[in-house]
């Protein structure tokens, strides 16, 4: 279980930073008459992202729920409330880029959503993957 926390860890790492990287870079490059194959390449991967984050989300929600730690009640509840809106924003938003619709605003706020969600979770992953590796050592 170990592993795999860490390897999501890193996954959602690794995608918040590249996510967050082209979102400042694409103006310079593309000025959107390509129809921006960059993000087209990387919707597939952030889908498994906002699945990921989803997914630990309601885990920590549902770990957390009935805790009188209230520091980590709101943790668990804040980064499964972000994640349930950028699940949402995110396939909403690709599936109508799909059909040709333009939605750019929500694009303006769903990327830097996901970098913060995947980031967060990222994080939140690795620590839990330390943590199980600590007290794997004590044993």
């Amino acid at each position: 279980m170990r592993a795999l926390r860490l390897i999501c860890a890193l996954y959602a790492l690794l995608l918040a930073l590249v996510v967050a990287v082209n979102y400042v870079i694409t103006p310079l490059y593309d000025d959107g008459s390509t129809g921006y194959p960059v993000w087209s390449i990387l919707n597939w991967f952030m889908a498994a992202g906002a699945g990921l984050a989803l997914v630990a989300g309601t885990v920590w929600k549902v770990r957390y729920s009935n805790t009188e730690d209230v520091k980590e009640y709101f943790r668990a509840s804040g980064l499964f409330y972000a994640s349930v809106v950028l699940f949402l924003w995110f396939f909403s938003n690709w599936f109508a880029d799909m059909m040709s619709r333009e939605v750019p605003l929500l694009w303006e706020l769903c990327d830097p959503l996901f970098v913060v969600v995947l980031g967060a979770t990222g994080l939140r992953l690795l620590s839990e993957s330390c943590n199980q590796a600590d007290a794997s050592d004590r044993v």
